[in-house]
């Protein structure tokens, strides 16, 4: 939903786009406790995060194509929400103590299927 946030805030009418910035700010304060906490226990975690990883991405892709043309009647592009998601996924899965070689392998499973 916050890449979708991003992309859509340039766009958005002055009243909509205060209002999304306020929505942007308090979903940064809820992925902020799940980061922390996966930091926390990230070696306890990291094999279940690896399966749900190569059961959801398949999912968010489907969902960003089934938003697709309603996104692009808001001027937002689909290739500009999944490059803005994968930027912020990246940088997630980096914080909480993934490796470059981690990730590739985490997007290369998910691609698998």
């Amino acid at each position: 939903a916050i890449s979708a946030y991003h992309i859509y805030i340039p766009v958005a009418d002055p009243f909509a786009r205060k209002i999304t910035e306020g929505v942007v700010k308090d979903e940064y304060t809820h992925l902020n406790y799940g980061q922390e906490w996966l930091k926390a226990n990230f070696e306890a975690s990291k094999e279940e995060l690896f399966e749900a990883n190569k059961a959801n991405l398949p999912l968010i892709r489907s969902m960003l194509e089934d938003v697709a043309a309603d996104a692009a009647v808001l001027h937002m592009e689909k290739e500009d929400l999944i490059e803005d998601f994968l930027i912020a996924y990246n940088e997630a899965l980096s914080e909480i103590g993934f490796s470059s070689r981690d990730i590739a392998r985490m997007a290369a499973a998910a691609l698998a299927l």
